[in-house]
């Protein structure tokens, strides 16, 4: 289902490319905040010990963002999920960064750097892992009208994974999903 929300959220930023109006009528404005949900971030993809084999970054994050100027914003967000049943589960991340839009027009391709933080365990000792990521970005934003905008971006990744249960680190380079997100701004 979550695969075909994000299908569904591109192919609706691929057809509104084409859409745009020529008074970039935006949010896109000194002052201005945003509040975005999105999802498909790659940090447990890199599955670098055998307990993080088939981990992903399902849930859905919230995001945050102020614009400081009108091509410049700092951003943070954070992710939390809770699984109960017969594989207790915790997921939690914390993620703040920079953004330097290259244009501020309806669509506005950007540039930015983020510093992630993200864990997940689960009872029984089935996974136990802390990922620690920085990370520069790229991606373009396509606003579908003056408060509502759609993303996506893909980042290229520093970070290290800590596996408590194998007792095992591992330090990673290359690139990675960032995800795609809503953006709702007032």
């Amino acid at each position: 289902m979550k695969r075909l929300i994000i299908i569904a959220l591109t192919l609706a930023m691929v057809a509104g490319i084409g859409i745009g109006s020529a008074s970039a009528a935006n949010s896109l404005q000194s002052g201005s905040v945003s509040i975005g949900v999105g999802m498909g971030d790659s940090l447990f993809s890199h599955k670098a010990t055998p307990a993080a084999n088939g981990i992903t970054n399902d849930v859905v994050d919230l995001n945050a963002r102020y614009m400081i100027t009108k091509d410049l914003a700092i951003v943070g967000g954070f992710g939390f999920q809770k699984d109960g049943g017969d594989a207790d589960a915790t997921y939690f991340s914390i993620t703040g960064g920079a953004r330097k839009y290259l244009k501020t027009e309806d669509f506005a391709p950007f540039v930015g750097a983020q510093l992630s933080f993200a864990t997940v365990k689960s009872d029984p000792n089935l996974v136990d892992l802390t990922v620690i990521d920085l990370s520069a970005t790229v991606g373009a934003e396509y606003f579908l009208g003056k408060q509502f905008s759609l993303e996506g971006s893909i980042g290229l990744g520093f970070g290290q994974i800590k596996d408590d249960l194998a007792n095992a680190d591992d330090t990673y380079f290359g690139t990675r999903t960032v995800g795609i997100r809503a953006n709702l701004y007032f």
